[in-house]
């Protein structure tokens, strides 16, 4: 009986040591109940453009693959609880950067302040969640001497109040306009009237040959009368 008694004891304080454990994180709160503390993380990546199969990074600079206006670019957002309650609710708002709005995914996009706003509930201890957000690059990037970047952030609220974030980023290059070909203007010909500069040194040599015309028919006629004698 007295070793019944002892190993109820030692069982009893076993349990309590496993449930003290399991609620380190967690108070009682007077009137009953209890408020948790929650350990979670969140990770932003962002897919590497032409990579289909989903080849995702954390951030993409300027000498990594670029990408281009009105391309679409997905988003990779991973949720991980990492304590040991389970999360009720987390509160996640993604807000993305200039030149990049939503196009689909989970949750509720406001296209005033370009922010995507969705809720992840139960969230069990060791648990993770991922979401892909898609997204589309802008038609009117102005131009520029060259690539240029731009970061995406995401925030997760608990019920707490306690908040995680993380970004990526990724970069634009805008397309360098093809110059049109060139075509030159036909040239206009110039005709020069016959009384015109060039025509006067013909002119000049008119009285020489008139001249050696009139001496050669004059020579002609003195042969034949010599002739005649």
């Amino acid at each position: 009986m007295k070793k019944l008694i002892i190993f109820s004891i030692v069982l009893f304080a076993f349990f309590g040591l496993l449930t003290k454990k399991a609620n380190a994180d967690c108070q009682s709160v007077y009137g009953g109940g209890q408020t948790c503390t929650y350990n979670f993380t969140i990770s932003k990546s962002v897919q590497v453009p032409g990579k289909g199969g989903g080849q995702y990074v954390h951030n993409l600079g300027t000498s990594d693959a670029l990408y281009t206006p009105s391309q679409s670019v997905n988003y990779q957002i991973v949720v991980t609880n990492t304590g040991s309650n389970n999360i009720p609710s987390l509160n996640v708002v993604d807000t993305f950067p200039q030149y990049v709005t939503f196009v689909s995914g989970v949750g509720n996009y406001n296209s005033s302040n370009n922010t995507l706003n969705f809720t992840v509930t139960n969230l069990n201890p060791g648990q993770s969640l991922t979401y892909v957000i898609t997204a589309q690059i802008a038609s009117n990037i102005p131009s520029t001497s060259g690539p240029f970047c731009v970061i995406n952030q995401v925030t997760a609220t608990d019920t707490n109040g306690q908040t995680q974030s993380d970004s990526s980023q990724l970069c634009i290059q805008q397309p360098t306009a093809t110059p049109s070909p060139t075509v030159a203007p036909v040239p206009s010909i110039k005709t020069t009237p016959p009384t015109g500069p060039e025509m006067l040194p013909l002119l000049g040599l008119l009285p020489g040959a008139l001249g050696g015309m009139l001496l050669r028919k004059k020579s002609k006629q003195l042969t034949k009368e010599g002739g005649e004698k």
